[in-house]
Formats: C-alpha cells, sequence, structure tokens
C-alpha cells in the first residue's frame, strides 16, 4: 500500500466516523520527515515556539498521521522516537512531542497511551443555534479600554489555573504579549471582548474571532466559515455563578450572527471547563496528545 492509497483509505475512515472533519489534506515530505508502516503514513517535523506564546513548550517535535489501518499507529510512533531521542535533553519540560488526532478515532489512541502520551487539549465545535441562555441578572457589555488591569488579569487566569494540564506555559514574556495584544482588542471599533457584569462590577470576560480573523481555525473542519472563541474567564469567587454562562450565551448570539459553527480550544482535564463547555453545546472534534518530557 502506497502513501496516496493510505492517505485516500484514512481520508474515508475519519470521514465515516465525524463529518464535520475536514477532507485531510495530502501528506507533504518536504515539511518533514517522511515516515511510513504497514497501513499508515506521518510527517515528523520539530517546531519552535517563542516566548511570547503560552500555549504550549518552546521545543515541539510533532507528527502528522494518516492511518489506513489504527494498528499502524504505534510502529509509526516507535519510528518517530526513534528519529528524535538523540536531540532531546532528558527531563526537559520544554520539549514534548505532540500529536493531534481526529477525537472519534479511537481505535489507535492505547498505543499513545502505551507510550507514555496524555490527551491534554481538545479543539471542539458547536453548530450555531445550540446553548444555554444566560441569567438576567448578569450584564453582559462591550470591554472598554478602561477595563484592561481587569480584562488582563481574567487573561492570565485562565493561563495560570490551566497550566498544571500539561499543555500551557506561563511565562513573562507571555503575560506582556497578553496586555498587547487585550491593549489592542480594547482599541478596535468593533468590540471582540465582552464583559460580564452585576452592579457594575466585571467578574468575567470573552473574547471571540469572527470570518475573516477566524479563518486560521477552518483547518479543523468540513463546516466552511467558523468562528472561534479565543478565551473565557470568570473571577474565581464567581465560578457557578452564572456568569460564565451568560458570557457564553453572548458570545454565541455574536457568533451564530456570522458563523455556522464555533470553534474553541480547552484543556481536557480541566474539571470545570470540560462540563462547562459540552453543556453549552460543543462536543469535541480534535484532540491532542502530548509526552512532556519526552524523555525522563
Amino acid at each position: 500500500m502506497d502513501v496516496a492509497e493510505i492517505e485516500a483509505e484514512h481520508a474515508a475512515r475519519v470521514h465515516a466516523l465525524d463529518p464535520l472533519l475536514p477532507a485531510p489534506p495530502p501528506l507533504a515530505p518536504g515539511a518533514g520527515h517522511l515516515l511510513t508502516s504497514t497501513g499508515g503514513a506521518a510527517i515528523a517535523w520539530p517546531q519552535r515556539g517563542l516566548e511570547s506564546d503560552p500555549w504550549g513548550p518552546l521545543r515541539r517535535h510533532l507528527l502528522e498521521v494518516r492511518l489506513a489501518r489504527p494498528d499502524a499507529l504505534g510502529d509509526l510512533l516507535d519510528q518517530w522516537f526513534d528519529l528524535i531521542h538523540s536531540s532531546v535533553e532528558p527531563g526537559d519540560l520544554e520539549c514534548a512531542a505532540v500529536v493531534e488526532v481526529p477525537s472519534r478515532d479511537t481505535e489507535g489512541v492505547f498505543a499513545l497511551v502505551q507510550r507514555g502520551f496524555v490527551p491534554v487539549s481538545v479543539a471542539a465545535a458547536r453548530m450555531a443555534g445550540r446553548g444555554l441562555a444566560g441569567p438576567a441578572d448578569v450584564l453582559v457589555r462591550p470591554a472598554e479600554p478602561a477595563d484592561l488591569a481587569t480584562v488582563l488579569e481574567l487573561a492570565v487566569a485562565v493561563v495560570e489555573y490551566d497550566a498544571p494540564f500539561g499543555k500551557i506555559t506561563p511565562r513573562p514574556a507571555a503575560i506582556e504579549a497578553l496586555r498587547d495584544q487585550m491593549a489592542g482588542l480594547l482599541a478596535t471599533p468593533d468590540p471582540r471582548i465582552w464583559v460580564g457584569c452585576r452592579d457594575g462590577e466585571v467578574l468575567g470576560s470573552v473574547y471571540v474571532q469572527l470570518p475573516p480573523e477566524s479563518a486560521w481555525c477552518a483547518r479543523y473542519t468540513s463546516v466552511p466559515g467558523p468562528a472561534y472563541l479565543a478565551s473565557m474567564s470568570v473571577r474565581a469567587d464567581q465560578r457557578g455563578s452564572g456568569v460564565g454562562t451568560a458570557l457564553a450565551a453572548h458570545a454565541h448570539a455574536v457568533m451564530d450572527a456570522g458563523a455556522p459553527l464555533t470553534l474553541l480550544h480547552h484543556a481536557l482535564p480541566n474539571p470545570r471547563s470540560t462540563p462547562f463547555w459540552y453543556r453549552n453545546g460543543y462536543r469535541p472534534l480534535w484532540t491532542t496528545w502530548m509526552r512532556r518530557p519526552i524523555l525522563r
């Protein structure tokens, strides 16, 4: 079975599992190292992150797989480790092996578990019109430049709360980058950040991206023109009080007006965000598995 045949069978298999998945593009050998196995193929390549990016370790070894047979994944993973192990420092927490697979493609995931990978995050999808209504006592309004300190504090809280779950890494440069990003968003005429308030006090915030700004995430789905819910945070003492539901309902109304589907990323082990988002109409689309550090 050549690579083209593997790709075709992989595409048919995952489409049958989940019609929201996009048609997988052909593997690009020029982008990295091509690995092949009976019933499987993959491209492996390294990626260097930025100090200002908290959403992963600085050094990532990535693997993109195509599986005509899910049981081929184990052999591809073993070939990958043979390829990268000599360039990895034992115990380096800023270096990780990362594989992203369709969430419903579960037949091969035990190969990841056997090799020390854990599922750290999910790209989840929600069709327009799904979700809960927010409580009437929470006022949701566009964030203003005067809200910068509060909005930044809420954004940093998301990073710090999710950090123990394995993917996110707080760094001083990342906090400064968040400040600059929030300040830029608050200065634009079209609101992208909203805050939820009771009695005039800001208790949470939500940040959304609409097309064309959200075009970068179109690769995750077969549905054209998705929106992206970039982040949401509620003050710790207000969790469970309805503020998050009100913010999500408002964000969904905004995004549903211009997009048929919304995507977001959440930390899968997070005991708050995972049940919250699925109550609000989302379901898993892609799961990111990570081994960090690669060598202990």
